[in-house]
């Protein structure tokens, strides 16, 4: 199963090759256009059939109220055609021909979703042909053309669907682009005129509502008009139409649903989401409407890949003032001290949820532990509330407080799940035992070790 490359022409180049008797396509009168607006056709092409879209789309008033009109030509003859979205029947298609289909989007809440990014795909059935049965992927959104007027005025052909408020109630933003030499531009039409938003340096970013977008491409005949005053303090005009066409198509014999498999958060839009400021609600620098909204509730680990449990090394040169200060207070009669602590990081996305008792073990087996052959004496499992059962974080021997409270700012702060130990060690003529605190904060990943030791003479 292979999806076969676009085709794109313009229709001089479709009109040469058509089949005598289609019907004749009249060119508008239009004035500076750009190359992707200068094409008028559209084709893809999976075994037997070739299907070909025009691009532009026009309203028309029909039985269930206003709707977009879009109409394809196939290369063999059809016997069923099907509209749908992924999940949900959308649309109404219809054979007005042999060959010719077109495909009719009520205006509202069906337009506003396939304009919003959701691809609109298309069952296509012949009676002829090996396969006879496709289906169509077509992918719809609102486009400039036909610009006239001053070359200070610079008009993005694109107008795309984004998650950003800009001062608009909704956060689906029908976003375009413009770009003047001078200063002050404003675009005004009969409906559908665009919220402006100045990005300095004379860009300035256009923002539709849908209903506001839907007014300017409908009718499709009438022109914005951009003007700005220029340096000289002369005034520049340009005028421009905002159309709706089909914008890519894709045609496939297989499952549309396995082909064409709704994508998840993708990784770089995740990381652009999660580096904007707290109280963002533009995110239109992120990627488009449909990307971001993806990724709003997502975490890391819905886009990393996930990895063994390990434990990796950190510097923790920064609580060494901590393990002074609480080593301080020692005498000859009793003693206490804290020798190492040691910082470790965990996986991000860990294969499996990760547990005190695993870390433990990890620790262990990276040779970290340092009490006599036998294990430990005495181990219990504790969180935050059960840390004073340590020496190292009560008050009876070092400023236990004041240690875990820097253990805490190394660490993130948090929930925490927790191991503690002793074991009595050899000493002439006193008691002395060794210490560990295995502290693991869930939040950051982040496990710290302090291993240590008191004692007092008999």
């Amino acid at each position: 199963m292979r999806i076969r490359a676009l085709v794109l022409g313009g229709f001089v180049a479709l009109a040469s090759s058509a089949c005598a008797g289609q019907d004749a396509v009249s060119e508008e009168a239009l004035g500076e256009v750009s190359e992707a607006a200068a094409v008028t056709k559209i084709a893809a092409t999976e075994g037997a059939l070739t299907l070909t879209f025009d691009t532009l789309g026009t309203f028309q008033d029909r039985a269930n109220g206003r709707a977009l009109i879009l109409t394809a030509t196939a290369n063999r003859y059809l016997s069923n055609v099907f509209t749908f979205v992924p999940d949900d029947a959308f649309g109404t298609a219809r054979i007005i021909s042999e060959r010719r289909l077109e495909i009719e989007l009520p205006v509202g809440h069906e337009l506003n979703t396939v304009l919003s990014g959701l691809p609109l795909f298309l069952t296509v059935q012949t009676f002829t042909g090996t396969p006879n049965s496709y289906t169509a992927r077509v992918d719809i959104g609102p486009r400039f053309y036909d610009f006239r007027g001053s070359n200070e005025i610079w008009i993005d052909e694109v107008v795309k669907p984004v998650y950003g408020a800009a001062g608009l109630p909704n956060p689906l933003v029908y976003r375009g682009h413009a770009d003047v030499t001078g200063t002050n531009l404003t675009v005004t039409a009969p409906d559908g005129a665009p919220v402006m938003q100045l990005l300095g340096g004379g860009e300035y970013n256009m923002n539709w509502t849908y209903t506001a977008v839907h007014q300017a491409v409908d009718p499709h005949t009438v022109p914005l008009t951009f003007t700005a005053q220029l340096p000289s303090g002369a005034t520049a005009q340009k005028t421009a139409r905002l159309v709706t066409r089909v914008t890519g198509l894709a045609l496939t014999s297989g499952d549309p649903y396995e082909v064409w498999a709704t994508p998840g958060c993708q990784a770089n839009v995740l990381a652009c989401v999660n580096g904007m400021p707290a109280g963002t609600t533009d995110f239109g620098w992120c990627g488009s409407y449909r990307e971001v909204s993806r990724c709003l509730n997502a975490t890391t680990c819905d886009v990393l890949p996930t990895e063994p449990f390990s434990l990796s090394p950190l510097d923790t040169s920064s609580l060494e003032p901590a393990r002074d200060a609480w080593n301080d207070g020692s005498n000859g009669g009793a003693w206490h001290g804290i020798d190492t602590i040691r910082g470790f990081d965990t996986p991000e996305c860990p294969e499996e949820p990760i547990t005190i008792a695993q870390v433990v073990a990890e620790v262990e087996e990276l040779g970290q532990q340092q009490q006599q052959q036998g294990g430990w004496y005495s181990e219990t499992y504790t969180d935050r509330a059960g840390l004073s059962q340590s020496m190292f974080f009560n008050t009876y021997y070092g400023n236990g407080v004041d240690l875990l409270a820097a253990v805490d700012t190394y660490a993130g702060g948090g929930p925490i799940q927790a191991w503690i130990a002793w074991e009595e060690t050899s000493c002439h003529n006193c008691h002395s035992w060794r210490d560990r605190a295995i502290l693991y904060y869930p939040d950051s990943g982040i496990v710290v070790v302090v291993d240590g030791y008191h004692g007092y003479d008999s």
